[in-house]
């Protein structure tokens, strides 16, 4: 059954979702693209969901393509051996050390840990969790726990004002745009994409190769947003990506910059995709809130050429349900309002 809509879904798939029944089903219930993120799972975990979507197309005549989401230069939690509570206005320290003493957080950031200074704000998990830099203790980061929760190993951190390295790309992304390629992978998307240089890496990597793969960057941060008119011009589209982006700026900014960057897309005819946490009380629950259902129909009425389910297809408990209530949305939103607005 193919599902016609012009507005196309993109589901990230991850251990709810990586069987083939699973994703015939998704496939049936309206998903377009399957998305590889790289900052999770081995190559061998990829090659499988590449294998297991050709398998779908093959056998079941559909045509679902591949976006290939690079990790980019990330600051993330190192590997713990279990959860941490961090509670409101406990004083916690983070090392970069490779085998940090016990009861010290680990920090997978190979820059200096000085250039992380004290005043600056550390948020965790998309801004989940939230720590203030007191100073320094010796080769560790003394913080304060100002938004408390569970820490999980691995998870992102963003902390707006430190600069980082010049080159976001990766050797790990070089190798993972090497098994986009072999994989004849329909999309590549560059995380923290903050300037024209940093997506042309990108471009300069895929296009002599394969003309036809889409190049797209993530704009994530004040330095992406700021710089999108001369990023948009180098590469084939933007993902809006809030996660980051409502932890990089105050997140009530992040609806109008949603709209901002369809909008640039939609001027210079480039591709948009608006991504995280569409649905994401569907990763628990089997329906979603009256405000997600909203925001996805927003983002579609502003003209977003695809929408992305991020863990409510790759680790959630109903991945097909919100693939078909994604699908019920685009469609009666379409049906309904003037779309494509282009």
């Amino acid at each position: 059954m193919h599902i016609n809509r012009y507005t196309k879904i993109i589901c990230t798939i991850g251990p709810a979702s990586n069987q083939e029944d699973m994703l015939l089903k998704m496939a049936q219930r309206g998903m377009n693209k399957a998305r590889i993120n790289c900052s999770h799972g081995t190559p061998a975990q990829h090659q499988k969901i590449v294998d297991l979507v050709n398998s779908v197309n093959q056998h079941n005549d559909f045509d679902l393509g591949i976006l290939v989401d690079l990790e980019g230069y990330r600051i993330r939690i190192g590997k713990m051996k279990k959860n941490v509570p961090l509670n409101p206005h406990e004083v916690v320290y983070i090392s970069n050390e490779r085998n940090p003493e016990p009861g010290v957080i680990p920090l997978d950031f190979d820059g200096d840990l000085r250039s992380i200074t004290k005043g600056l704000n550390m948020f965790l998990d998309d801004g989940t969790l939230q720590l203030r830099v007191l100073g320094h203790s010796g080769d560790r980061l003394e913080l304060r726990v100002v938004q408390g929760g569970i820490l999980r190993e691995r998870k992102g951190v963003n902390i707006p004002g430190l600069k980082l390295q010049s080159n976001i790309m990766t050797e790990k992304d070089s190798v993972s745009i090497d098994f986009a390629l072999r994989n004849q992978a329909s999309m590549i998307s560059q995380s923290f994409v903050r300037n024209k240089k940093d997506i042309q890496r990108v471009m300069a990597k895929v296009k002599p190769h394969s003309p036809g793969t889409k190049v797209i960057a993530k704009i994530e941060s004040e330095d992406g947003l700021r710089n999108v008119e001369s990023i948009l011009d180098e590469c084939d589209g933007l993902m809006v990506a809030r996660g980051d982006l409502g932890v990089s700026l105050p997140i009530y900014k992040i609806p109008i910059v949603q709209k901002y960057l369809i909008h640039h897309c939609n001027r210079k005819k480039k591709l948009s995709i608006t991504a995280t946490q569409m649905l994401d009380s569907m990763i628990e629950r089997g329906q979603p809130t009256r405000a997600e259902v909203s925001d996805v129909a927003n983002a579609i009425i502003d003209g977003t050429d695809y929408v992305m389910l991020s863990g409510e297809t790759a680790v959630g408990k109903y991945p097909s349900r919100s693939v078909q209530m994604m699908s019920q949305i685009v469609s009666y939103t379409e049906k309904h309002t003037n779309v494509p607005p282009k």
